[in-house]
C-alpha cells in the first residue's frame, strides 16, 4: 500500500469491496397515500412483502431518505416527500436490513433488479381489463365482475376504453358520480358511474354494498359506450 514521505500515513489505493446485494423482493411504488401525516400525507409510498417486516431499517429512493410509517397489513410502509409522479425514472433504491444492504431499480425485471416492476399506471403494480355484459339501468354499460372490491386493495384507477378515469379510494364502499356522492345532472360526464364492492346487504342504498353475484358491479357513466374498463390496482 502507499506511503506518505512526510506524515508516514499509510492508504489503500483500490476502493472497497461493493458489498449490497440486489434486492429480489417485491417493492410496491404508491404515486399517492392518504395515510401519511404532516408533509407525507397525500405523497408517495413504498410497500415491501410481510416477509420483510422488522427487517427493514431504512429506505433511500433517488437519494431521498424515506419516513418509516405504519405498517399496512403486516406490510412495512416508507413514506416520501413528494407524489410518485415528482421522481425521476428509473427508481433507485437503496434498503438497507437486518440481513444487509440491497440495492434495486425499477422498470425492468432483468437480472439487475428482479422483481421489480415499474407501474403500468403511476402508482399501481397491476391491471386487468374486462368486458361489460351489455347495457342496463337506462343504457348505460354494465360490468359484472368476480371479485370483490378489497380483492383488488385498499384503493383503485379505472379507466375505460375512452379514456374517461375514476379514483375509487375505498374499495369495501360504494362509489357513485362525483366524489362518491349521486348527481341527477346529467350534464355531467361523471353522472351515472356506480362502483358496488359486492361484500355487503343487497340494495339500493349508499350502505348497501352488496351485488346479487356476490362481487363487484360496475355502471359506465350516462353516454360513455366503452365496453372495456382496466381496472388498475395493488
Amino acid at each position: 500500500m502507499p506511503t506518505c514521505p512526510k506524515c508516514k500515513y499509510t492508504w489503500s489505493d483500490t476502493a472497497p469491496p461493493d458489498t449490497t446485494k440486489k434486492f429480489v423482493g417485491k417493492i410496491t411504488f404508491e404515486r399517492t397515500s392518504d395515510k401519511g401525516e404532516g408533509a407525507y400525507h397525500g405523497t408517495a409510498a413504498v410497500l415491501f412483502g410481510t416477509e420483510w417486516a422488522g427487517k427493514i431499517t431504512e429506505l433511500i429512493v433517488n437519494g431521498e431518505l424515506a419516513q418509516q410509517g405504519v405498517s399496512y397489513k403486516g406490510r412495512p410502509v416508507f413514506r416520501l416527500l413528494k407524489t410518485g409522479d415528482k421522481y425521476s425514472r428509473p427508481l433507485r433504491f437503496v434498503i438497507k436490513t437486518t440481513e444487509g444492504t440491497y440495492t434495486a431499480t425499477s422498470g425492468t425485471s432483468s437480472p439487475a433488479s428482479p422483481g421489480t416492476t415499474d407501474p403500468p399506471v403511476s402508482g399501481y403494480a397491476h391491471k386487468s381489463t374486462y368486458t361489460s355484459y351489455g347495457v342496463r339501468n337506462g343504457g348505460r354499460q354494465a360490468w359484472r365482475i368476480s371479485k370483490k372490491g378489497p380483492d383488488f386493495g385498499r384503493s383503485i384507477k379505472l379507466v375505460f376504453a375512452n379514456g374517461q378515469t375514476f379514483n375509487v379510494s375505498d374499495t369495501s364502499k360504494n362509489f357513485r358520480d362525483i366524489n362518491g356522492s349521486r348527481t341527477s345532472n346529467r350534464k355531467d360526464p361523471r353522472c351515472g358511474f356506480v362502483f358496488k364492492p359486492g361484500i355487503g346487504p343487497n340494495g339500493d342504498g349508499d350502505s348497501d354494498t352488496g351485488t346479487s353475484h356476490g362481487g363487484v358491479y360496475l355502471h359506465a357513466p350516462y353516454g360513455n359506450h366503452s365496453t372495456t374498463v382496466t381496472i388498475y390496482y395493488n
